[in-house]
Formats: C-alpha cells, sequence, structure tokens
C-alpha cells in the first residue's frame, strides 16, 4: 500500500518507456546516429567479404583437386606444365612454373640445387598465401572494433541522456528512452562482430587448409626434381 501511494502512477511510467529496438534506433540521433550508420556499413562489408571469399575459395578448392589429378598424371613437369596452362591463375601452377624457370638455370650436365629450389618456392609461396588471406584482415578488423564502436556509442548516449536531463518530468520518463537508443549502438555492434568473427574463423579454416595442400604440393616438386635428378633429365 506504501508503494502505491508512493508511486501512484508508476505502471503509466512503464508504459510510457516501453520503446521496440527498432524504433530506439530509427529515433537517434547525433553521434550515436553516426555510429549506428557506420556500424550498419561494417556490417554489409562483412557479409559481403565473407559470401565473396568463402565463394571463391570454395571454387578454388574444386580447381585445385582438378589441377591435382591432372598432375599426378604427368612424370615430366614441362609437359605437366604444358597440359595444365588452362589453371594459370592456381597458387599450385605458379609454384610449378617458378620450380621450372629454375630448373632451366642449369645447364644439361649441370645438377639442379634442391636447396635453391627449395629457396624459390618458399619465396614464390608467400606472396600466394598473402593473396589467399585477401578479407581476412577487414574481418578481423570489424570483429575487434565492432563491439568498441558500439560501446563508444552507448556511453556517449548515456552521457548525452544526463546532460539533458530536465528538472521537471520524471527521471524515468525523461531518460530511459535515451538510454534506450544508447544501448542500441551495443546491440548493433554485436551484430556487427559476431559474423565477422565466425566468417574469421571459418574461411582462415578454408585458407589453412588450402595452404597446406600448397605445400604439400611444393614437396612434391622439390621430389620430383630430386627423382629427376636421380634419373637423368
Amino acid at each position: 500500500m506504501l508503494e502505491i501511494a508512493l508511486f501512484p502512477s508508476a505502471g503509466a511510467l512503464l508504459a510510457q518507456v516501453q520503446i521496440d529496438p527498432l524504433s530506439a534506433a530509427v529515433q537517434s540521433r547525433g553521434m550515436v546516429l553516426a555510429v549506428l550508420i557506420l556500424l550498419v556499413l561494417m556490417s554489409v562489408l562483412t557479409w559481403f567479404v565473407i559470401g565473396a571469399r568463402a565463394w571463391a575459395l570454395l571454387q578454388l578448392r574444386k580447381q585445385i583437386e582438378s589441377f591435382r589429378n591432372g598432375f599426378a598424371r604427368h612424370d615430366d613437369l614441362a609437359t605437366a606444365a604444358e597440359a595444365l596452362k588452362a589453371h594459370v591463375a592456381l597458387p599450385h601452377f605458379k609454384l610449378l612454373i617458378a620450380v621450372l624457370k629454375e630448373i632451366a638455370r642449369y645447364g644439361e650436365d649441370e645438377a639442379v640445387d634442391l636447396h635453391a629450389v627449395e629457396r624459390v618456392l618458399r619465396r614464390s609461396a608467400e606472396p600466394l598465401v598473402d593473396e589467399l588471406e585477401n578479407g581476412l584482415g577487414v574481418l578481423g578488423s570489424v570483429a575487434s572494433a565492432a563491439p568498441f564502436i558500439g560501446l563508444f556509442g552507448t556511453v556517449w548516449g548515456i552521457m548525452m541522456a544526463f546532460g539533458n536531463l530536465s528538472d521537471s518530468g520524471s527521471v524515468l520518463t525523461t531518460v530511459a528512452p535515451h538510454i534506450a537508443e544508447a544501448l542500441v549502438a551495443t546491440a548493433v555492434g554485436l551484430l556487427a562482430a559476431i559474423p565477422a568473427v565466425i566468417g574469421y574463423n571459418t574461411i582462415s579454416r578454408m585458407v589453412r587448409k588450402i595452404v597446406t595442400d600448397l605445400d604439400g604440393f611444393g614437396l612434391d616438386l622439390i621430389n620430383r626434381v630430386a627423382r629427376l635428378e636421380r634419373t637423368g633429365r
């Protein structure tokens, strides 16, 4: 009874401050609105990168499988390169060409330095791996920055809400709508960061599998060169 006497209109006040998150986002303004727009743009970029890179890597894996099957049917590296030139854009094919260029430096009676071939493979593989990891930097940046950007928008919005607090009227009805608008920034920041984290981990696994296969192909090339040296080129 005492609570009812002290707060006769508590139910009415609570009814006034019930705010839909979408409405709170639409009603945002100033710095909070700028943060929300930035987070939405980051989210759109995240989904674009995830879709584009996942599709590209899936297609690349299919092409690599076809290339490896074709390569296994040829004992001679030059013959394999000629037969598989349709796969010229593949990182595996680029390694094959790098090895052939290194072998071409040696004369007919000159032994091929396998350590030099290995160094050529490492130098050639580094930019190829960087190319495969394209887009991961964007996802990592969004995953780490989006929650903090959203938190900044929330803190700024709460500061503005208390800064505009009026002496007249209920604190609940004055401050609560602004705090609700500010909290939306944190929620949107998390909505942008979570897919970025999942996409980063998923694409990283796909890239690691291709890089592992690329390393295996490099070892296969070295073994082929060593075998050709033993049997005579």
